[in-house]
């Protein structure tokens, strides 16, 4: 007997292909688990808190003081520096690799005295890419420093965004470590999640241009 067409079962199949992308469920199996690879913690964290938006070349001559994930930083519109201290691990030669970061708030990666990335849970970008592929004479250990500002990407509102800002607003450190990086798994995600879009009601198989 031949088999149904994925057509007969339009929804159990969306549903499969979602939990499949999902960032929320099944992430121990599904695809996006599968996005980082081996994965180490910083060598060294530290941290200091100002009320000031200060340069670069100020804020890194301020006193760093010890940091790990978990810590608490704020308040509302306070400025959180942290200075990054890494080793990438001599076995991870010819992969990419990336700092994965999370925390509260709207960081900015600065590397050899200049801006490079932003980083923020928001926006889903919580990685920055340190190599494309390691090479054997590349250096292993370096530097970075992520300025956090304590704040939303929209502003601070308590409890909604259109609300007043909270001014004892606290905000949290939760991921800092390195990751082995699978392009060719985020490159098939992102084609799937393209393709989810396509098939979602409003562009069904009756429904196409």
């Amino acid at each position: 007997m031949a088999a149904a067409p994925a057509l007969k079962h339009w929804r159990t199949t969306l549903e499969r292909v979602e939990k499949f992308v999902s960032p929320l469920y099944f992430t121990d199996c599904n695809l996006r688990g599968r996005l980082f690879g081996a994965s180490c913690p910083v060598a060294v964290l530290s941290s200091f808190l100002t009320p000031e938006r200060l340069p670069y070349q100020e804020a890194v001559q301020r006193d760093f003081r010890p940091a790990q994930v978990g810590d608490s930083f704020g308040p509302t519109w306070w400025t959180c520096w942290f200075r990054v201290e890494l080793t990438i691990p001599e076995a991870w030669v010819g992969q990419e690799v990336h700092l994965c970061w999370e925390s509260d708030g709207e960081g900015l990666v600065w590397r050899d005295g200049e801006p490079v990335q932003g980083l923020t849970k928001e926006g889903e970008k919580t990685s920055y890419v340190l190599t494309d592929r390691l090479g054997e004479r590349d250096p292993r250990s370096l530097t970075l420093y992520v300025e956090v500002a304590c704040n939303g990407l929209l502003g601070a509102g308590k409890g909604s965004m259109i609300a007043a800002p909270d001014p004892e607003k606290m905000f949290q450190l939760s991921r800092a470590e390195l990751a082995v990086f699978h392009r060719d798994v985020h490159m098939l995600l992102v084609d799937l999640e393209l393709l989810l879009g396509i098939a979602k009601p409003g562009f069904g198989p009756s429904k196409r241009l």
